[in-house]
This record gives C-alpha cells, structure tokens and sequence, in this order.
C-alpha cells in the first residue's frame, strides 16, 4: 500500500499549511538569539474575573460543549460506531438524542472513518438519515482518490487534517477509530502517543470538538497508556447488554470520566438501535436501572477477571467486589473462582455488524 504522505505534499491546503508552520518557524528562529519572552501572555487574575469571555456552545445536553475532547469506548462488537454515527444526526441537526437534549445551534460534522466498509458506512447514513452538514473522509474513498492510507501517527498526515479542518470549517471532529487511524503507534507507550496528544489539544485550542473511538481491553478499561485521559473533557464507556436473542445493537452508556461541563453526574442510560420495516433507524432510549451488584456481573460478563479491576471500575472497596463475587458464583451467574472470574458460559459471537 502507497504511503498517503507524498499525495499529501502535493495537496493545495497542504502546501498552504506547510508555509504558514515554515512562517512561523522562521519567525520564532529569528528571536531565538534570547530567551522566548511570555510576558505579552500575563493576564491578571482581576483582569481575567473582568474580561468578556464568549461562552462555549452546548453541543448536546449538558456534557459535550465546543471545543472538548472526549472518548468513546467499548468492547468490540457493542455499538460504539452505531452510536458514533448517531451523535452527527443530533449535532448537525442540533436536535436530541435519544434523553440528551439538543445542544444550542447545530454545528458541521467531519467524520474520519478508519475501518468500516463504505458499504455499511452508506447503509447505516441512509437508516439514520444524516444530511449535508456531515461529510466523511472515508479510508476507501482515499485509497480509491490517491491509491494510500491515512496514518495521525505522521505529523504530516495530521497537519494535512488540520488543513482539512480548518479550510473547510468544520467544528467537530470525529475519529473512528484510533487504532486504525494511528498505524504504528504503541497504544501502551506514553511517548508514542504524546504528538497524538498534542495535535487533539492543538485542535481544542481552535475551537474544534473532537471526539475519538476507541477500544477496550481485556480488563474492561479503555486500551493504551492513561496518559490519552489526562487532557480528556470526559470519557463515555459503553457496556453491552444485548441477550442473544435481541436485534441490532443494545449497550449501556456510562461517564467513565465525568463531564467537566457540568458539576452534577450524568445518568446512565439503555440504548437499544434496531432497524424499522420503512428502512429507518429506530433508537430506543431509557434511564439504565440497575444495581450496583448487577453491574458487577456485567463487568464479569465483558472479560474483567480480577477483582482488584473491578473494584476501581466501580470505585467500590475490595471487601465489597470479594463479596459480591462470592455471591455470584454461589448463585451461578458467574464462573471460574475468586482469583479468576469468568462468565457463566463463553460468549456467543457477535456479528461485526452490530459494532
């Protein structure tokens, strides 16, 4: 496969880029001679508490405002890109979804897609009928347009993104997902992932919200170094509850990270997406009631083993999670044994489709 980096530099908004990063560059080499001079960027803390600070737009309810930069994760095969793809229909629209009320004005949605095949990337825009104001950069269409692939672990791929995004004014971002749109990167080194980091918060800093899918690993948290969580505005993890008899995708979406937007928490909420008989998507949403022990046999049922794991999960005491565990396997709801939980019986396997 072709590297998409030379299409790149050919790119009329990429040479556009490349001349306003060499611009500065040669601006701040010409007063490299003394010390960088910070002191034009002092603000008072009575000239800030006085100063007319626009207020950023509420996006959807009261957790996603401009400018933030979250995570969605999940197993595979739960629902993230169902629901992924769903937040553009509200966004662009600046309509509800499902309980979240309808942020304050709708905004232009640019939807990166690594993964999917465009086949069901059409199918699921038709079933949830997304309009104009959402476009996608989409990894077949590229390779079909240049013969390459998309890589943000290049600095040139994501400074031709940000060229992208910028020239086409685009206000939210949403990329799915990080392990196939950052070929390369080691998901549990730091190091590895700190230019990532810094390109989203470069993002944030112009006003663009960001939105980034990504996976699970085996003990339920989400994969890679916690060092991707630091700069989050909040984190939204997404937990299956669809039995095997049940249609489509059906998950649980919970703050693994509380929204820094608003002081109060956000409720867990039961969605269940399904397909009409008119060929329309059909979203059912409703308050997840469940106990705090009921969630703890989810947390078996998705692969966590250790109770140690699911203690910090639930931000619940040790003595609790061994009782609970006790009780489970008494009752049978779960297998395996105190050092190693496991669910009653191996997962069934789930169609790809539903993720």
């Amino acid at each position: 496969m072709q590297d998409i980096t030379e299409a790149l530099r050919q790119h009329p908004s990429y040479q556009q880029t490349l001349q306003q990063h060499t611009a500065l560059a040669l601006h701040t080499s010409e007063r490299s001679a003394g010390p960088l001079d910070l002191s034009p960027c002092l603000i008072t803390a009575s000239d800030l508490q006085n100063a007319l600070l626009p207020p950023r737009l509420k996006l959807l309810d009261r957790w996603l405002c401009a400018a933030d930069l979250g995570f969605i994760f999940a197993p595979r095969g739960v629902g993230k890109t169902w629901l992924a793809m769903a937040l553009p229909l509200a966004l662009s629209q600046g309509g509800s979804l499902g309980l979240w009320q309808a942020g304050e004005q709708p905004v232009t949605v640019l939807y990166v897609d690594g993964e999917m095949p465009l086949e069901l990337t059409q199918q699921r825009t038709r079933l949830l009928g997304l309009g104009e104001r959402v476009q996608y950069l989409h990894h077949e269409t590229l390779f079909e347009a240049l013969g390459c692939s998309l890589n943000i672990g290049l600095e040139e791929h994501r400074e031709a993104l940000t060229s992208l995004i910028v020239s086409h004014g685009f206000q939210c971002v949403i990329l799915d997902n990080l392990s196939a749109l950052a070929s390369g990167v080691d998901e549990n080194k730091g190091s590895d992932y700190e230019p990532i980091g810094q390109w989203l918060l470069e993002l944030r800093r112009r006003k663009i919200t960001v939105i980034v899918i990504h996976h699970a690993g085996r003990n339920g948290f989400m994969r890679g170094h916690s060092k991707r969580e630091d700069a989050c505005s909040w984190i939204l993890e997404l937990r299956n509850a669809k039995t095997d008899a049940e249609p489509g995708a059906k998950f649980t979406t919970h703050f693994a990270k509380p929204s820094r937007n608003t002081g109060q928490p956000i409720p867990d909420l039961l969605w269940h997406f399904t397909t009409s008989d008119e060929g329309l998507a059909h979203i059912d949403c409703q308050l997840a009631i469940t106990s705090e022990y009921e969630q703890f046999i989810q947390h078996v049922n998705e692969g966590v083993e250790k109770q140690v794991d699911i203690a910090e999960l639930m931000g619940k005491p040790k003595g609790t999670i061994s009782k609970w565990a006790a009780k489970a396997l008494e009752q049978g709801l779960i297998s395996g044994s105190k050092n190693k939980l496991l669910p009653p019986k191996p997962k069934s396997s789930r169609d790809e489709d539903d993720d």
